[in-house]
């Protein structure tokens, strides 16, 4: 195939599920592509993600390469690792309506999965090849609520331990006013256990 050439797939909807498309998108056949493509970077982040593509510290590192898939949550909420290594990280989110609670404002489980990703990757960074980690607890402090917007969310490990460590997370809207505050507790494992 050429760069030109295009496959043609054939959807069909029912009258009632047309409408409802519709009634959402002025592009429907563009709406229909985009969820397809979106679908497909998803299923190709849980095929890597099972086959270990993400283990270990360098394996968290290709989450920022394009040449690799996101993993599967961060494919699905826009969460994006920005930088990782010696005991920080940054990720980005293009905060949305998509994101929003039932008041509109950005779910605190969005926010605390932002943060939650800056400290756990932010961790990850301190550990030798072979060593993983689990989360032990995670405490957040919603500080200030968000409609939209870029939020950036800094995780620094504070405290590094044979076994336990401690890491933290300030996310911060594209203003640099502090949303969240993020802390928790990370347990090294051998081998993945």
């Amino acid at each position: 195939m050429t760069e030109n050439d295009t496959t043609v797939v054939t959807v069909e909807f029912d009258q009632a599920d047309y409408e409802r498309l519709r009634a959402v998108s002025d592009a429907p056949a563009e709406l229909v592509h985009e969820a397809a493509l979106e679908r497909i970077d998803l299923e190709e982040a849980i095929d890597f993600t099972r086959r270990g593509g993400f283990d270990g510290p360098d394996g968290f590192a290709r989450m920022m390469d394009d040449d690799y898939p996101t993993w599967p949550l961060g494919s699905r909420l826009g969460i994006e690792l920005r930088s990782m290594g010696d005991g920080e990280s940054r990720w980005v989110l293009e905060a949305g309506p998509e994101h929003a609670n039932p008041m509109g404002t950005i779910h605190g489980g969005v926010l605390c999965d932002l943060g939650d990703a800056a400290l756990s990757t932010a961790y990850m960074s301190t550990l030798d090849a072979g060593e993983s980690f689990t989360t032990v607890d995670l405490t957040v402090n919603f500080l200030r609520p968000v409609r939209s917007g870029r939020l950036e969310a800094v995780g620094r490990v504070f405290h590094e331990g044979g076994t336990l460590g401690v890491a933290e997370c300030d996310v911060t809207n594209e203003d640099d006013r502090l949303v969240a505050r993020l802390s928790g507790t990370c347990m090294t494992l051998q081998d993945g256990r």
